[in-house]
């Protein structure tokens, strides 16, 4: 059945007897056969009665979390290839990001809503607020930060750090897609739930922030993110205006949602925000020659969607299929018409409040 002299020190001078309730002492640290250990059972298995026990002398040795400790899968974050898609949609899950505008002159950083655009000096924290709708949401759920030159004519060019700001000697140790990254967590480095993604020694490997979503947030979670390089760093941003893409994803990569924000990184927040923002009223006010001006008592044409919400007359359509596929193109077309409004408080508004209605239609026609 089994040699004694092989086990004698589990089990001492005592023969083995399957009626017995011997305690079956096996010492953790030995890698036993499974035969070895089916000779040791009875016939049927083990009585009831009978225990594993470790050994008293090792018991003392071994730390508990080491013999309890459960050994979970690492995540790989997903590293997209190539320029980010630009595209705003809210998606099924309805993503949202919001910067609080409210009281910032009491902060270091300053958000237009005029303009969509944060301005903030370099290593100062801001936070972002993330919406999604958590009920239909699966777990886990990521936001992804990217940041690209605004000017679509230079999309295939990936923003970089400066020179300068590459070799401070704080980043001594530091991982490379870490440093050329101008946009950091404010979090310390190794902090479970962010991960730094892209191959800096690739050029179609853009380089992007993701961050695990609290398992329990009910539908809105929040990030602090600060910028490690300025607008007027002359081999880096050079200049050139920037924006933020947050992208909401699952494990996989696979994207839920994408919104965008500009971002300015200055010395000087409230001087450029007010330049930036009379510019771009005077801007406003030079689109309107005088001679456009409707004829007194004409109703001007409009031309603007974002500026009337028709209201429909009751219509009938057969069929469920027929209304709901109607629904949803007049969704995606709204929804792609607010992505080039996203400057406009006021359209967005509009459209929002439009595309969450007809939403709200389109799943009462599914569940009827």
């Amino acid at each position: 059945m089994f040699k004694q002299e092989e086990y004698a020190p589990l089990l001492g001078n005592e023969e083995y007897s399957p009626n017995s309730n011997l305690e079956y002492i096996l010492p953790a640290s030995q890698d036993f056969i499974m035969n070895d250990l089916m000779q040791l059972m009875p016939q049927g298995g083990l009585p009831a009665t009978d225990m594993l026990l470790l050994p008293a002398e090792l018991e003392d040795t071994i730390d508990a979390n080491t013999k309890f400790e459960l050994v979970t899968p690492k995540f790989t974050p997903v590293s997209p290839r190539g320029p980010p898609e630009r595209a705003v949609f809210a998606g099924e899950l309805d993503f949202q990001v919001e910067i609080n505008a409210s009281d910032t002159h009491k902060r270091k950083y300053l958000y237009s809503a005029i303009l969509n655009r944060i301005y903030v000096d370099m290593k100062t924290n801001f936070s972002v607020t993330y919406r999604w709708a958590a009920g239909r949401a699966p777990a886990p759920l990521y936001v992804r930060s990217v940041v690209v030159f605004s000017d679509e004519s230079q999309a295939e060019k990936r923003v970089e750090r400066c020179t300068q700001h590459t070799h401070e000697v704080t980043n001594t140790g530091i991982s490379q897609e870490i440093v050329k990254n101008v946009l950091h967590s404010a979090r310390e480095k190794g902090t479970r739930g962010v991960y730094y993604c892209g191959r800096a020694d690739e050029a179609d490997s853009w380089l992007s922030v993701l961050v695990e979503l609290p398992p329990g947030a009910a539908g809105a979670a929040g990030h602090a993110y600060q910028f490690v390089c300025k607008n007027s760093c002359s081999n880096g941003i050079n200049r050139r205006a920037i924006d933020v893409i947050f992208t909401l994803e699952d494990a996989s990569g696979h994207v839920y949602g994408r919104q965008a924000v500009g971002a300015r990184v200055c010395a000087c927040p409230r001087r450029d925000i007010s330049r930036d923002e009379e510019a771009e009223g005077a801007a406003r006010g030079k689109r309107r020659a005088p001679h456009d001006a409707p004829p007194r008592g004409k109703r001007p044409r409009a031309d603007d969607d974002a500026a009337v919400a028709l209201t429909l007359p009751a219509l009938q359509v057969i069929g469920t299929k027929t209304a709901v596929t109607g629904l949803e193109v007049m969704v995606s077309m709204m929804e792609q018409a607010a992505s080039f409004k996203r400057n406009d408080p006021q359209a967005t508004e509009n459209y929002n409040k439009c595309i969450a209605n007809l939403k709200s239609q389109i799943e009462k026609l599914k569940k009827s």
